[in-house]
């Protein structure tokens, strides 16, 4: 990418959102005053949702929520704003909060909730950082809060691991430990074709960025504002994945990934036994219920454990599991026809019976602190406190909090499958990536200087 294109793509979001033009008013015909609440989920998540949003409309007679699908939500709602027509709510992902926050484009919650009921402090460690960001004052300003929220971990077969003669009460810590399960687990045809794997980084191919954070070091520092891909750990992680690529071969590997069935079916290749280990977040507890084996009574018949991903051996800290934590997020647009109304809907989805309601729909670990002992009894994941422990921990980790993420990310992905296929040695490729991904960075700084404003060693 060029140095012109670069700009281009990380100025074209950069709207700027000062004025906004007449509002008109929405009613029902019973008095309530309407609420638009934008978001993106469909089938069985949105249906949950929809209950929430039921309940809600149920339990007073003062405010009516109409809950809307948007395909590309956080794009068409910024397009809204800048029109000065916004929904009245809108669920985004986390790492659209940089963007959102810088531009403009959202109502803080410190003035939507002076009382701080929903202060950062009511969410697990791992998670708080995420409602958070400086705006262009530099100040730090808490913008959102958490919808649902999910972190990732380690789902292992334990049938598998009975057979090759490992404990499936112990699964893998270190790289190490999870290198000598593979090598035991592995099965290869007459042919040399590979019929089973233990974990196999292609699998779902997701998690592009996340490996050098089991190494000790996340990809970026916002302290500097700085991409680290050409740091130790992150060398060491992906050369890991080389290594591995290249004992099984890459070629067989691509045979081997072709062969496996899409995430959401009963060819998923964790539910067919194909893969004994893969890195999810808690949801894939729904597709096991949902498409996995089950026995003659509909009962689900999977065997799996849940652990943290292993770390490498000189990062390893049972007592500080390392994961991702991904979350959706509530936010009031800026130009809301009705802040006050939207803000006592966002209360009510934010009770502790609410949202454990919607993150056992979900299949998901609640984001708050305070959790009924219920919940995690009858959670429908039975590595529910696993996923916890993450979001409780000190080394839970996000993507990185910057506006230029999206951009980074597509190259983190398409550089993610050149290391598997050993293009290039890892140090080469995070070098030159380094190099492109820190240009990004170093555009958007310069768009924001030319606004007047920077980011560069705010607290955020």
């Amino acid at each position: 990418m060029t140095r012109r294109a670069a700009l281009a793509v990380i100025a074209g979001a950069g709207l700027g959102f000062a004025a906004f033009g007449p509002r008109g008013t929405r009613e029902r015909s019973d008095g309530r005053v309407v609420l638009d609440y934008w978001e993106k989920w469909t089938g069985a998540e949105g249906r949950a949702m929809q209950g929430l949003v039921d309940r809600f409309n149920q339990s007073q007679d003062r405010i009516y929520v109409r809950y809307l699908t948007q395909a590309g939500v956080d794009q068409k709602a910024l397009i809204s704003i800048a029109a000065g027509d916004p929904p009245d709510i809108i669920g985004l992902y986390h790492y659209n909060i940089p963007q959102y926050a810088e531009t403009g484009a959202l109502m803080s919650f410190d003035e939507l909730d002076p009382e701080g009921h929903l202060r950062p402090e009511n969410y697990e460690p791992a998670i708080r950082p995420i409602m958070l960001h400086p705006d262009r004052t530099r100040r730090v300003r808490q913008w959102a809060v958490i919808n649902t929220c999910g972190t990732l971990a380690l789902y292992y077969n334990r049938s598998i691991f009975r057979e090759v003669g490992l404990d499936p009460d112990r699964p893998p810590q270190t790289v190490s430990e999870l290198v000598e399960a593979n090598r035991r687990i592995e099965i290869r045809s007459a042919s040399g074709d590979l019929e089973r794997l233990g974990f196999f980084h292609l699998e779902p191919g997701w998690w592009s960025w996340i490996w050098s954070n089991y190494f000790g070091r996340g990809i970026y520092d916002p302290a500097s504002d700085r991409m680290l891909l050409d740091d130790a750990a992150t060398i060491g992680a992906f050369e890991w994945m080389q290594s591995e690529a290249t004992r099984l071969g890459v070629d067989a590997s691509r045979t081997f990934r072709a062969g496996l069935g899409t995430y959401d079916s009963t060819l998923n290749g964790f539910l067919t036994g194909k893969i004994a280990m893969v890195v999810q977040g808690p949801w894939l507890a729904n597709v096991i219920a949902a498409h996995g084996p089950k026995d003659a009574n509909g009962r689900p018949t999977l065997d799996y454990g849940v652990t943290p991903f292993v770390t490498s051996d000189s990062a390893f800290d049972a007592s500080q599991p390392v994961g991702a934590v991904e979350s959706d997020v509530l936010v009031v647009p800026k130009g809301c026809r009705f802040p006050r109304e939207a803000m006592e809907f966002i209360r009510f989805t934010q009770r502790q019976d609410q949202v454990e309601a919607l993150s056992l729909a979900h299949y998901k670990n609640s984001p708050l602190v305070a959790k009924s002992e219920s919940f995690l009894a009858n959670h429908p994941n039975r590595g529910v406190r696993v996923f916890d422990s993450i979001a409780q921990s000190p080394r839970g980790f996000l993507a990185p909090r910057t506006r230029a993420w999206p951009q980074i990310k597509g190259e983190l992905d398409a550089a993610f499958w050149r290391l598997w296929a050993s293009e290039r040695p890892a140090r080469d490729e995070l070098a030159t990536l380094q190099t492109r991904t820190q240009a990004m960075l170093d555009l958007l700084e310069e768009q924001r200087n030319r606004r007047g404003f920077s980011m560069r060693g705010s607290p955020g």
